[in-house]
């Protein structure tokens, strides 16, 4: 096939079009990017779409459909091998991808002749950047439609002004460098177009890409994460507005004069007035038509993402940057299930696993290191270079200032001028996330006075979920002179938005027409579970309001990220304990307080590893819970106390020394309090005291004494000791007692307890949530009916310093990233 180009004296085309391996003077090669319009050009032969086999002769590579698989799979196989080599650098997934991407460019692999002809041939090149930059067309317009743009409204005052600094002071150090080096520039650059455009690319630090690098460095509901995120995003919603005069200083640029730009802003307005009145209104309806905790209908999301494409080519068509339609479109979706979790869930993995590599294919091959020679650098590299260098010192000094200024936290404002200029690996040893939720003072049980109000932070997913904590609740026995302070956490995934959200409702009531105003604008599909649950935790204050002082939170985050709402709440409310359900993958038949959604198995083991305070882990099976039902129905039929059927209700706890079985025992110590528990003390103690620390077992000591001394006349309290020398007679011992039939076990979870006594159980324990003790009580085998309580002392923070500016600094996490996924 021979193929002739326009007329025009002088048509573009790519270098690489149309050239064979080997001699470049052979016939049909093209060795420079100019083209005379009478010069033809052998292009490949098209074949016919029938079977080739290459028994016959026939090469795959010939065909342009193979050859796009062939690229497609080494595409992405760069991309994970890149990103496997780089998880000990701690770099974001976007850097990985971007860097497999430049690796088949011509910076790398492309450089080779035969690797372009045989493997990235310009007909199979146009596919794949056709692909490229449809994947940048949705990653934008999923991103966008997860943002909050309400939220900008509601940002503190001070992160707005260090949006504002972030973002001017780069734009005008960077224009003034630009400014300065005009005339040693090429002719392109000069343009005030061109400059205006490095300028404010180096200004601007992009939402859409600090989101994914927040939330692929496990950052993004942390707090600097949540401060880096909202400055971003300001700063992106302003750069919107100046995108549009850029674009409009590019048509003035481009020759059309006053008259081009006229046309330009009043086609821009009415996209935006359209987009604004009539597909905004169109998802509203579409939103109210779904059926709550439903997903919407698939021909709606077909209709919005082919929409998508008719927004990059109208403004592609009206002379914008043809990302800009997907991102205005997005922008106007309601964020939020079910229309946004719905787009999520059904394109999210395809977009961001198979259209994205193309996306940053596409880059790489427009990115050549090559060209940084001496013929270039002096009027096109050596500009860009530095105003490049002056934007990141710009952006980082002025953003950390302007955080220092507003008297953020050193470390945090640091860390925020790093996140504005995503240098991912510094960010990763200046911060730690779990960092902020050590304590160095008491927060526990077990320090916490009797006759004082205990706090006490609440984590539920579901009402079925609390109704199974609320047993416990009422066993713990608040009294008048021993009330509970109940911070209650709702925790509900992040769906359909970019940014987490913590609600406090009580704050949230006192404001109720700004929140009623957004709920009908962004959370009217909100299911009718969180309504339950919040009225839930309305009626057990209403009912035990003159000793349980009840506050109520709803956190929307990432499943990885909910302990840090968790354990940041607990250190600010100054609580004793956490209390959590023990979290399983659910059966039919399963308890009510297991999650139904595996998903959250990792919530328990996180708060566990980076509490302040100590941590109750409650796993309630049949008996309790009907016990409890028959209370609540003899409550609700009969006003008089003496009237009320009064139920018995037997509890143990195996006391094996260690902090977490004495936190164990002080817990019970309040709930003997109720009278209707009696409570059996089994201590186990080592045959001949072998293996015993002398510390620990001096501290046991004490509070079993402490304990015995208190109670000894106490005809509810019964204390026992068992010798055993290894973990067979500590289970054989604790299987004897399943004979008395007890309605809940206690025990602490691992910390202090002898060796000796659990020697040989380790193996046998599935489950670390429990510790070994609780989980073999727990477990089917052992054929209790009766529930379990686990209990972990708070860990308190010993370190006198900060070490490497972060706490502590472990050479074993250079090398751990190759043990984890990289998600």
């Amino acid at each position: 096939m021979v193929r002739y180009f326009p007329s025009d004296d002088t048509s573009a085309l790519p270098t690489r079009f149309g050239f064979w391996p080997g001699d470049p003077t052979t016939p049909g090669v093209v060795s420079t990017p100019f083209f005379s319009a009478r010069l033809p050009v052998v292009c490949r032969q098209l074949h016919d779409k029938k079977p080739f086999g290459m028994f016959r002769g026939e090469d795959g590579m010939n065909y342009t459909f193979s050859t796009f698989l062939i690229e497609a799979v080494l595409i992405i196989f760069f991309i994970k091998v890149v990103s496997f080599l780089l998880r000990p650098l701690r770099q974001p997934r976007i850097v990985c991808e971007i860097i497999g991407g430049i690796m088949i460019g011509p910076s790398m692999f492309g450089r080779s002749r035969n690797f372009n002809y045989y493997l990235f041939p310009p007909v199979g090149n146009y596919i794949c950047a056709n692909l490229g930059l449809m994947g940048f067309f949705y990653f934008l317009f999923l991103t966008a439609a997860k943002t909050d743009v309400a939220e900008i409204f509601k940002a503190p005052r001070k992160h707005k002004y260090i949006a504002a600094i972030s973002v001017l002071v780069p734009i005008a150090c960077v224009g003034g460098t630009g400014a300065a080096l005009k005339d040693t520039m090429d002719e392109k650059l000069q343009k005030s177009s061109s400059i205006g455009g490095v300028t404010f690319a180096l200004g601007f630090t992009s939402f859409p890409v600090i989101y994914t690098v927040l939330r692929d460095m496990n950052l993004l509901n942390s707090e600097v994460g949540k401060f880096a995120m909202s400055v971003t995003l300001l700063g992106d919603m302003v750069g919107l507005y100046v995108l549009v005069l850029f674009e409009a200083m590019t048509q003035a640029d481009g020759g059309g004069g006053v008259y081009s730009v006229i046309w330009f802003l009043i086609s821009v307005s009415i996209l935006a007035a359209f987009l604004l009145l009539v597909v905004r209104q169109s998802f509203d309806w579409i939103v109210a038509k779904t059926p709550e905790r439903k997903l919407v209908n698939q021909n709606y999301i077909v209709i919005i993402l082919m929409g998508v494409l008719v927004s990059g080519f109208l403004t592609d068509m009206f002379g914008m940057a043809i990302a800009v339609g997907p991102i205005w479109l997005g922008l106007v979706v309601p964020h939020g299930p079910p229309l946004t979790s719905t787009l999520a869930i059904r394109s999210e993995t395809f977009v961001n696993e198979f259209l994205m590599p193309f996306s940053f294919a596409l880059v790489g091959q427009k990115t050549n290191v090559n060209l940084l020679s001496e013929e270039t650098w002096p009027k096109q590299v050596s500009p860009l270079v530095y105003m490049s260098i002056v934007g990141f010192v710009t952006k980082f000094i002025s953003s950390t200032g302007a955080a220092l200024f507003f008297k953020v936290p050193t470390r945090d404002s640091l860390t925020l001028g790093l996140m504005m200029n995503l240098r991912a690996p510094l960010i990763s040893f200046l911060y730690d996330p779990s960092r902020p939720y050590r304590s160095s003072k008491h927060r526990t049980i077990q320090h916490t006075p009797q006759c004082t109000e205990m706090g006490l932070v609440l984590a539920v997913s579901d009402h079925e979920t609390f109704s199974g904590l609320v047993t416990f609740l009422d066993f713990a026995y608040p009294t008048k002179n021993s009330p509970l302070s109940i911070f209650a956490i709702q925790l509900m995934e992040l769906a359909g938005r970019a940014q987490p959200l913590f609600i406090e409702h009580e704050k949230r009531r006192k404001e109720e027409e700004k929140y009623e105003m957004e709920e009908e604008e962004h959370e009217r599909s909100r299911s009718k579970r969180i309504d339950q649950l919040q009225s839930a935790f309305k009626l057990y204050q209403e009912k035990r309001g003159e000793c349980v002082t009840l506050r109520a939170y709803t956190a929307h985050a990432p499943k990885r990220h909910m302990y840090q709402d968790i354990c940041e709440l607990a250190l600010n409310k100054k609580t004793a304990f956490i209390l959590l359900p023990y979290q399983k993958e659910r059966l039919e038949d399963a308890s009510l307080t297991e999650l139904r959604d595996s998903g959250m198995l990792s919530v328990n083991a996180d708060v566990l590893a980076h509490t302040p305070c100590s941590v109750c882990i409650y796993y309630e099976k049949g008996r309790l819970k009907n016990a409890m039902a028959r209370s609540s129905m003899d409550i609700q039929h009969t006003t008089h106390s003496s009237h009320r059927r009064q139920e018995m209700y037997r509890f143990v706890i195996l006391f094996l020394g260690g902090a977490d079985n004495r936190e164990a025992l002080h817990l019970a110590d309040r709930m003997k309090e109720n009278p209707n528990i009696t409570l059996t003390v089994v201590r186990f103690l080592a045959y001949n005291h072998e293996g015993e620390d002398e510390r620990e077992k001096k501290l046991d000591d004490g509070v079993v004494t402490w304990f015995w001394v208190k109670n000894e006349s106490n005809d509810r309290v019964s204390y026992k000791e068992v010798v055993v020398k290894n973990g067979a007679e500590t289970l054989a011992a604790i299987q004897a007692m399943n004979v008395n039939d007890y309605d809940l076990w206690i025990t602490g979870r691992r910390e202090g307890i002898n060796p000796k006594i659990l020697e040989g159980l380790s193996t046998w324990s599935e489950d670390h949530q429990l510790g070994v003790i609780g989980d073999t009580v727990a477990g089917s085998v052992f054929a209790s009916e009766g529930s379990v309580l686990v209990v972990q002392q708070q860990v308190r923070n010993q370190k006198g310093g900060d070490g490497f500016l972060n706490g502590k600094f472990d050479y074993k996490h250079l090398v751990s990233p190759w043990s984890h996924s990289h998600n």
